[in-house]
């Protein structure tokens, strides 16, 4: 396993106690918060005191943990990052190029010989994959780092190109992923080459002992959708049987669609103990048919709380009503990224913050750099969303 650096203020601590509790403590670095040094461990149960030793790591043994970024800006986007022993995995890079500083940062300590062996990005929208190329006067994460195999969309109806001929976000990410391939040895496959272990590609992807990635199947692969979010790639994490699902913006016709291929053919997709909360909490994603066939234990959305970003109405921002009605039977452990003050005014701040979900030895804790509050708990929720009664 890769020496894990405590130079950058990020520590994890996953230890057993002699009656098998979990301990976990840990420093997440907040690019949102000048309080880095704070950290808010949450469903541990913890009997030894905090240690501030920037010159001491310690990682006891094999542990997964999973990454849910603040993007250093004001717009809503999507970066997770899985580290497990000598595997690191990039899944998405938004929301602006300018996140890729904030992005870079943060990972690299996990990083510790400079190579992110898988990089996923889900679909050809700004706040997905704005962060993987460079400009100017940024340099994105896959000109950072050495770059192992990416995986991305089969399908996109985004232009590579403007009207005048200049490279769209969409060009800007492909070109520099070709680069790669022709000139780095970096391998690309689609998310349907991999389903169909086609070419080089797998459907499955050992990760270690009892931990695999599957790309899952959805039909939007293969057929025109009416909206980008549609043509999303969907992650499976599978950890000595328990499941963890990442499915970028999918919406629902994609999820019901996926629902059914995989109850039809594979008997279901089975319980989730960690849900990826869907296009941001918006209420187009997480729909019902989906939380019946994963009925998570834990929900984190990289999302901004209240965001005007893309609706004015109250009822349209992020995390909606309809979101937290669909999810509130199955879990309250709900996780919120940033919470948006004053959008027109670039006032943000975290919420939940940098959320970490880490396991060890199958046992989930989730340490955030922000507010270790659930999402119910909050003043923004109490302001602005009603109680469900699954939560009273």
């Amino acid at each position: 396993m890769k020496k894990k650096s405590a130079a950058a203020a990020v520590i994890l601590v996953i230890a057993l106690l002699g009656g098998g509790a979990a301990v976990a403590t840990g420093v997440v670095p907040n690019p949102l918060s000048e309080k880095n040094n704070e950290t808010n461990v949450v469903d541990v149960v913890d009997d030894e005191p905090d240690h501030d030793d920037d010159d001491t790591t310690v990682i006891a043994g094999e542990s997964m943990s999973i990454h849910f970024l603040e993007l250093g800006n004001k717009y809503t986007g999507d970066c997770v990052f899985i580290d497990y022993g000598d595997i690191d995995i990039l899944i998405d890079a938004g929301s602006k190029t300018t996140s890729s500083q904030t992005i870079i940062n943060y990972i690299s300590p996990y990083v510790q010989d400079n190579k992110l062996e898988y990089v996923i990005a889900t679909h050809a929208h700004e706040d997905h994959i704005a962060g993987f190329y460079s400009t100017k006067t940024t340099t994105g994460v896959l000109d950072k780092f050495e770059i192992g195999t990416i995986i991305d969309y089969p399908r996109t109806d985004n232009n590579t190109l403007t009207a005048t001929g200049t490279l769209t976000v969409r060009g800007n990410y492909e070109a520099t992923r070709d680069k790669l391939v022709a000139e780095e040895g970096t391998a690309h496959y689609t998310a349907l080459q991999c389903y169909n272990n086609e070419n080089g590609a797998q459907r499955v992807y050992e990760l270690g002992s009892g931990v695999t990635m599957e790309i899952l199947y959805q039909p939007f692969y293969e057929k025109k959708a009416t909206t980008e979010n549609n043509y999303s790639v969907c992650i499976k994490i599978t950890e000595n049987n328990k499941q963890y699902l990442f499915t970028g913006d999918l919406e629902k016709s994609g999820e019901d669609g996926m629902v059914d291929f995989y109850q039809t053919n594979y008997g279901g997709l089975g319980h989730c103990v960690l849900y990826k909360g869907g296009h941001h909490g918006s209420s187009t994603s997480s729909n019902q048919k989906l939380m019946d066939a994963i009925t998570p234990d834990y929900v984190i959305v990289c999302t901004c709380a209240g965001t005007s970003e893309y609706s004015s109405a109250a009822s349209g921002q992020f995390p909606t009503q309809d979101f937290i009605n669909r999810v509130a039977p199955y879990t309250d452990k709900v996780y919120i990224t940033t919470l948006m003050n004053d959008f027109k005014n670039n006032d943000y701040t975290s919420l939940n913050g940098n959320v970490v979900f880490t396991v060890k030895d199958g046992t989930p804790t989730v340490t955030c750099s922000g507010d270790d509050r659930i999402l119910k708990d909050t003043d923004w929720f109490k302001a602005n969303r009603v109680l469900p009664d699954a939560w009273k």
